[in-house]
């Protein structure tokens, strides 16, 4: 017989009451071993307990021990023996008195004083060719010049010759170097203070100054003054880099708060509030994107929408923040002024070249005589 066809025996009637039978057999041999077991006990001799050994169990007994108190007496101090004077006919030399202690001097209070250790510097000393503060240097652009592209860097010309106490100090045609800054709120294009002069015989020079825009009178022949000639930054043409934008963010606009309103509402104690609904589901969606997408809108808008390009050829000035010394120009990298190169080099040219003495003494032709 397999396990199967004991659980199916099991299943029947007959089996149910052979499973029952068993059972019943064992709970009956259970009670009746627990009954036998219980009734011996009951039918075991009490057990006394044995007697205490007198020689070596003694009752517990409690004692206490008092001593008498004795009243503390500190030995009493020791006596310091008295110095024995000495008599002697000698004088007796007596101290001088110490003289009081000076009170302390307090500081003076605090002041401000010039260092006197510190050397004088120097007064800088100027060249014949200089101009002063505040030049207006005319100037035209090279290359075109955007916002789009804010690292393009500004490079221009100087149409006039900047003289000064009757000494040319820059001559026309020399290169201006400047970088660009967005200026969009006034459609204008800033500059940075750093500049760079580069004369056409390769002299450098850094300065310091800002782009001011020149604007004629009569932009034909280019002559007089305009109503915002000298005002800061170059003026330029605004471009828009998408004419549909501004479209584009109405029409997200309008969706978005179109969506807001075709969507159920219901009354609390706190107000009207969006209803949780299938209906609403599509339009809160709609609302979502169309919200993102309008603040994404409005961001191109202020990042790319607009930009500011100034072409070539603009006529502008550069307010120099310094004084112009020509003596501070430099030859590339080198710290030879461009002056003193010139007098080294014309210098070299003048001078013959040397005899060299080390290589013996001079040869002569001998004169024959008749």
């Amino acid at each position: 017989m397999n396990p199967r066809s004991l659980l199916n025996f099991l299943k029947t009637r007959t089996g149910k009451l052979l499973l029952f039978g068993l059972i019943l057999a064992a709970g009956l041999l259970l009670f009746g071993e627990a009954r036998k077991k219980s009734v011996a006990e009951a039918d075991a001799p009490p057990v006394r307990p044995l007697a205490p050994d007198k020689g070596t169990n003694h009752p517990q007994l409690v004692q206490t021990v008092q001593r008498g108190m004795e009243v503390f007496r500190p030995p009493p101090p020791k006596a310091e023996p008295k110095p024995v004077p000495v008599v002697t006919n000698a004088p007796v030399a007596v101290a001088p008195p110490k003289p009081a202690p000076e009170p302390p001097v307090l500081p003076p209070p605090i002041s401000l004083f010039a260092d006197s250790t510190r050397p004088e510097i120097e007064a800088k000393k100027l060249s014949s060719d200089y101009a002063p503060f505040g030049r207006l240097i005319p100037c035209e652009t090279v290359i075109t010049v955007d916002s789009a592209s804010i690292r393009t860097p500004i490079i221009g010309l100087i149409t006039e010759d900047i003289y000064h106490a009757g000494r040319l100090v820059i001559p026309a045609g020399t290169e201006v170097h400047g970088t660009a800054q967005s200026d969009r709120t006034r459609e204008r294009l800033a500059s940075g203070t750093s500049w760079t002069l580069v004369w056409q015989t390769g002299e450098e020079m850094q300065l310091r100054g800002i782009a001011l825009d020149r604007e004629f009178a009569s932009s034909t022949n280019q002559g007089g003054w305009g109503i915002t000639d000298g005002s800061a930054g170059l003026r330029g043409r605004l471009i828009k880099s998408d004419d549909l934008a501004e479209i584009k963010l109405f029409a997200a606009t309008f969706l978005t708060g179109a969506a807001g309103a075709l969507t159920e509402k219901e009354q609390t104690i706190f107000g009207s509030i969006d209803s949780r609904s299938l209906n609403n589901a599509p339009f809160k969606g709609a609302d979502k994107v169309l919200s993102v997408y309008a603040q994404r809108i409005f961001e191109s808008i202020q990042r790319d929408g607009f930009y500011v390009r100034v072409p070539s050829g603009k006529q502008f000035y550069l307010y120099v923040l310094q004084t112009i010394d020509r003596a501070e120009a430099r030859i590339g990298g080198s710290g030879v002024p461009f002056v003193q190169t010139n007098e080294i080099t014309n210098a070299e040219s003048l001078v013959p070249p040397a005899v060299n003495q080390a290589s013996g003494p001079r040869l002569t032709q001998p004169q024959i005589t008749p």
